[in-house]
């Protein structure tokens, strides 16, 4: 392997591992919004919140949130493909 592609390879490792330090913190943010969201219904001060209080918990989730985490984890299979062919050569 010449130092080009044992870059590129390096390069790849680290991309994989920044995008699963993303995804981590994208499922955790999520995981605690969730976990949270009854404590913050529990005294709702103004009638918005009043009028969402039966509301399941999953709709306290910013659909922008379910797809950014969706697609990091679609990049991270990309660069896990990508860094297996390198392998494979």
């Amino acid at each position: 392997m010449d130092s080009q592609t044992e870059a590129e390879k390096k390069e790849l490792e680290q991309k994989i591992l920044s995008k699963r330090q993303q995804i981590e913190f994208e499922k955790t943010s999520m995981d605690l919004t969730l976990e949270f969201s009854a404590e913050n219904r529990e005294n709702p001060d103004v009638m918005e919140e009043a009028k969402n209080f039966d509301d399941p918990a999953e709709n306290v989730l910013a659909e922008s949130d379910s797809k950014s985490l969706k697609k990091a984890e679609q990049e991270l299979a990309e660069l896990v493909e990508k860094l297996s062919r390198y392998n494979r050569d």
